[in-house]
């Protein structure tokens, strides 16, 4: 009995002890500072360390002169510096936490593995009640406690402890099926637990290898930055070193600009004399350019005055010589009234070809380079020399026969009033014939010539620039187109 009472009791307490279980986690004293406020203030650091790149962004022109920049960057890496230290401690923390989530899965690993325990030996325990109560029974038990009872205080403590055994069993059964179930629970609890744990231990892992790189990021960062500044007081001391250098160098610049000035002052007067040397030489171009238009206007004007005195005066031989012949003509008629020939009227008898075979016109009747041809020019490559013979039946009026330029020419030779040799024929007192430029003629002035009758050969004489006979027909002394007349 007292061994029972001794296991009941251990049970008791046991069971007690199982049941008063709470899990308590260890923990480590917090830092001031959680990490929400940590990453908080971090992220502040970084928007100001943003705002100094930009202003060392627009200061970074002019760093060596400006004291600003040099501070920006002092600045910058101040906050760097925070920022490594405020993730250090981020990093401090999360390692604080990964170190408790392992303490914890321990713990649980633990307190499941002792009330694994103490509900084996509950189980074992009730196994051997449930063994003992098999062999006595429940029956024969209560008639043993009785009778074996000395007195009757002694049988009513015997009864109720019996009793009591009886609800102990059945509480024990109880206790040992809730035990189950709560271990079951907690078993779960814990599996979900431990994988929560261990989920925040692979993210606090994967934010402290972030971090890291964070922090390297940073470092290179504030590399960067303690170089530039570096450089900036590198330069600084260059600048103050070469400050005597600079003087110097200004006061021979001022001394090269004044140079300069002075050689462009007199490099602008020599080009102000130039200028108005070439002004000058300019008017005197302009005005002797006026002159020689002015007499170029004077000699085309003579020349046209020349012209014009020729023309007239062509026009005044040609008609004096018409004169005459009708002259000539009106004393010839009586002296020959005996022989006077028979000729044909113009209505009767047509008119040749002056040269025969040759029928090329180089040029014809009508306006010319300004002037009027007045006839037709007959020419060809072999024409030199060819017969010239009277187009028709008539009387010889006008011939010349000195002139001894037979050559091309550009101008007048003077001769002939630039028909060099020439011959006039009058047919009937109405219509004539000028047959110019030959080489020299077979007739003489009076002579009657007859239809085709070789009168001259073709030559160059004259204002000719090459072998050609120019012909002309005349209606009353007023030339006309000879092509209304003949034809090759």
């Amino acid at each position: 009995m007292k061994k029972i009472l001794a296991r009941i009791f251990t049970f008791l307490i046991c069971s007690a002890v199982s049941a008063g279980i709470v899990v308590n986690f260890p923990s480590q004293e917090n830092s001031a500072k959680t990490i929400p406020e940590i990453q908080e203030e971090r992220k502040a650091n970084e928007e100001k360390i943003a705002e100094y790149e930009k202003q060392i962004s627009e200061l970074g022109e002019n760093m060596s002169g400006e004291q600003a920049f040099q501070q920006a960057l002092t600045e910058q890496i101040s906050l760097i510096q925070e920022n490594i230290t405020l993730l250090n401690q981020e990093l401090e923390k999360l390692n604080s936490d990964i170190k408790n989530a392992n303490d914890n899965i321990e713990f649980l690993d633990y307190s499941i593995s002792e009330r694994q325990k103490q509900i084996d030996e509950s189980i074992e325990l009730f196994k051997k009640r449930l063994c003992a109560m098999y062999i006595s029974g429940n029956n024969d038990s209560m008639v043993a406690v009785i009778l074996g009872s000395v007195s009757f205080y002694d049988m009513m403590t015997r009864v109720k402890v019996v009793n009591n055994m009886a609800e102990y069993d059945e509480k024990l059964i109880n206790d040992i099926l809730d035990d189950i179930d709560s271990l079951e629970k907690d078993r779960k609890d814990l599996e979900t637990e431990k994988q929560n744990l261990e989920t925040k231990l692979s993210e606090q892992e994967k934010k402290k290898s972030e971090k890291t790189v964070e922090i390297q990021s940073l470092n290179d960062k504030m590399k960067q930055s303690q170089a530039m500044v570096e450089l900036i007081n590198a330069q600084q001391n260059k600048i103050q070193n070469s400050k005597e250098d600079a003087e110097k160098l200004r006061a021979d610049f001022d001394k090269q600009e004044q140079e300069i000035q002075e050689e462009i002052r007199r490099k602008a007067e020599e080009a102000q004399k130039i200028y108005e040397e070439q002004q000058r030489r300019k008017q005197e171009e302009e005005l002797r350019q006026k002159q020689e238009e002015l007499l170029r206007q004077q000699r085309e004007e003579q020349q046209r005055l020349e012209e014009e005195q020729r023309q007239k005066e062509e026009q005044r031989q040609k008609q004096e010589q018409e004169r005459l012949y009708q002259e000539w003509l009106a004393q010839q008629v009586p002296q020959q009234e005996s022989v006077k020939p028979v000729i044909t009227p113009p209505s009767e008898q047509s008119y040749l070809w002056p040269v025969p075979n040759y029928s090329y016109i180089t040029s014809y009747y009508g306006e010319r380079e300004g002037l009027q041809h007045r006839g037709i020019d007959i020419g060809n490559v072999d024409i030199d020399g060819a017969d010239v013979c009277a187009v028709r039946d008539g009387i010889v009026i006008s011939v010349n026969n000195s002139c001894e330029h037979n050559y091309g020419k550009e101008g007048s030779c003077g001769c002939g009033d630039g028909f060099g040799n020439y011959v006039i024929i009058s047919h009937d007192g109405t219509y004539s014939t000028i047959y110019a430029h030959m080489a020299h003629t077979t007739v003489s002035v009076g002579d009657y010539v007859q239809q085709g009758q070789k009168i001259g050969i073709v030559g160059s004489t004259g204002w000719s620039t090459g072998p050609h006979l120019h012909f002309e027909f005349r209606i009353d002394g007023v030339d006309s187109n000879p092509l209304d007349y003949i034809s090759p």
